[in-house]
Parts: C-alpha cells; sequence; structure tokens
C-alpha cells in the first residue's frame, strides 16, 4: 500500500503524463492540419483548380420549335406561362409520343393554379375508367376523384359524368376486393 505522500506523487505523475499526451496530440494534430494533404488518386487536387468567382446561374437553353416537346413545355413553364396558355398549348402539341406527359405538366400547373377546364383533364390522366391516353401517368381513383371534384366546382359539367363512370369502376373494384376503392367508396360525396 501506497503512503498519502506517495499516493499525491503517483496522482500528480499521472495526471503530468496524461497532460503531456494531450498537448503532444493536440500539437501533432494542428501541424497536421497546415500540412498540405496527399492527392487523392484520379482526383485533381484543389490546389490545381481555378479559383472560384462568383457568377450568374446561366439561362436555361432555348430550344428549337422541332426540339422534344418535353423541353419546350417546361420552357414554358420556366418563362411563366398563364394557367390559360398552359390549357391553349396543352391541346395544340403536336401528336408525338411523349405528347401526353408534356400535356400533363401543362395542365396540372393549371389545374393547381384553379383553372377547372385542366382540373377536368387532370383528372382523366388519373382516373382509370377513362379510355384517353396518359402516357406515364399512373392511374389513380383518388387522385381523379379529387381532380374531377375540382372540376365541377368551377363549372365543368362533364365532371358529373366522369365522376359517375369512376364510381361505377370503384363499385367494381371495390366487389372484388380492392381496399383503395373500398376507403374510397367510403369517402365519396
Amino acid at each position: 500500500m501506497l503512503s498519502s505522500g506517495q499516493n499525491r506523487k503517483w496522482i500528480f505523475l499521472s495526471a503530468l503524463t496524461v497532460g503531456l499526451i494531450v498537448v503532444v496530440l493536440a500539437g501533432y494534430w494542428a501541424l497536421k492540419g497546415k500540412r498540405e494533404a496527399p492527392p487523392t488518386a484520379g482526383l485533381p487536387r484543389m490546389a490545381n483548380l481555378p479559383a472560384k468567382t462568383e457568377t450568374a446561374v446561366p439561362p436555361p437553353p432555348s430550344y428549337p420549335a422541332d426540339a422534344p416537346i418535353l423541353e419546350q413545355v417546361r420552357k414554358a413553364l420556366r418563362e411563366g406561362i398563364s394557367p390559360a396558355e398552359a390549357v391553349a398549348m396543352s391541346k395544340k402539341l403536336p401528336d408525338r409520343p411523349e405528347r401526353a406527359d408534356a400535356a400533363f405538366l401543362l395542365l396540372e400547373y393549371a389545374a393547381e393554379s384553379g383553372n377547372s377546364e385542366a382540373a377536368l383533364a387532370v383528372g382523366h390522366y388519373y382516373d382509370p375508367s377513362y379510355k384517353g391516353p396518359s402516357g406515364s401517368i399512373r392511374k389513380n381513383p383518388m387522385s381523379a376523384y379529387e381532380w374531377y371534384q375540382a372540376a365541377m366546382a368551377g363549372g365543368q359539367q362533364q365532371a358529373q359524368t366522369q365522376l359517375a363512370q369512376l364510381r361505377l369502376w370503384v363499385e367494381k373494384k371495390a366487389e372484388q376486393g380492392a381496399s383503395d376503392a373500398q376507403k374510397l367508396l367510403k369517402s365519396w360525396r
């Protein structure tokens, strides 16, 4: 057993040793941070890169009239087309494979802006009972129901007819045991 004097010496030496180790490690890390890190294989070193300057974001490229339809639509939306212009543009798109997806982008924008004609058209895209083209848009009866409701609230009389057709489709699926269809029927107004 150590005497109290030896015990204090032992504690002092231990604390001194730990303190020296901490100082040495701190010095090592401080010096290491000042040295240049070795380059990573295959990647350029930051020192070899030109100085970064603040530049404005370049404007989006303009597309010729024969550019892909989706690019033309995206450009029109970026440039601030009005909802009414979006509906008109959707009707004038050329008949190409991506036409349905491009029209959907325009119509969804217009519908979200409160255009009831566009809301009816967006409902068609989601409606599994609707036989028109829907591009890559997945059928979703709940979304179709909501868009048809918005179209009807905006005065689109055809929305009632579409809702009736959709309801028949949903009832059939509910009878077959589709839980989504059963859920939609319970919330149908």
